[in-house]
């Protein structure tokens, strides 16, 4: 092999190297007349809805999100209904509380689509899991535990089904069986969480009977929090 053939053997060498270890851009099949998808973030339950727990108000929530078409499509982040950011990606720091998220992703031919959330800041812990609940089981929430929680707070049940089971329900009653906070529900038309107002019925429900009990079938209890 003569000195040509031998740099022309190199040069296409280090071009197919240099195009190897180019970094790529993503794949994307999809054209501006697509509805977009939303890849990531993505749960197995299907239902769309995702929850992001902050420890503390100076803890930052970030999260990226892959959609597709990506070259034709716009993520927005509405926090309690209000636009907060623009971009697949986010590190924003946000109030104590529960709020409202939805994050969409809109096409330049404004075809759209969303998933929808919550961002929970510096949650107040009422009951710490996990537990298994059938008919003759409950988990108690005590007076003493309540007393700083005000009327109108709302508190949230994290929880998931069990298998093979006959029914699968849950109740939030007292001590003074019949006296309910919140009557008897379908588990699996709740999904989780499971959020209520602590109103002012429940909260003198609560003092005059020394705590609130849940009760059910079906079902593990893992946390029980509120945004006192």
């Amino acid at each position: 092999m003569n000195m040509k053939a031998k740099y022309l053997l190199l040069l296409a060498a280090l071009t197919f190297c240099f195009i190897a270890c180019e970094k790529q851009e993503p794949f994307d099949t999809q054209s501006e007349d697509d509805a977009p998808l939303i890849l990531k973030p993505y749960n197995e339950s299907g239902t769309g809805s995702f929850i992001y727990t902050l420890a503390t108000a100076s803890t930052p929530m970030v999260d990226s999100v892959v959609v597709t078409p990506s070259r034709y499509t716009t993520v927005n982040w509405y926090v309690d209904s209000t636009l907060v950011h623009t971009g697949t990606k986010i590190d924003m720091t946000f109030a104590k509380g529960f709020h409202n998220l939805v994050i969409e992703a809109v096409t330049t031919k404004e075809k759209r689509t969303e998933r929808t959330g919550m961002i929970i800041v510096e949650p107040h812990t009422l009951w710490n899991g996990p537990h298994n609940l059938a008919w003759d089981e409950s988990i108690k929430v005590s007076k003493e535990e309540m007393a700083s929680v005000p009327a109108g707070a709302k508190i949230m049940l994290f929880f998931e089904t069990l298998e093979d089971q006959e029914y699968y329900a849950m109740r939030i009653t007292t001590p003074w069986w019949g006296d309910d906070l919140l009557p008897q529900m379908d588990v699996k038309e709740l999904g989780s969480p499971f959020s209520f107002t602590y109103d002012d019925h429940c909260k003198a429900l609560v003092e005059q009977t020394g705590a609130f009990i849940v009760v059910g079938n079906g079902l593990k209890i893992k946390q029980i929090i509120c945004d006192k």
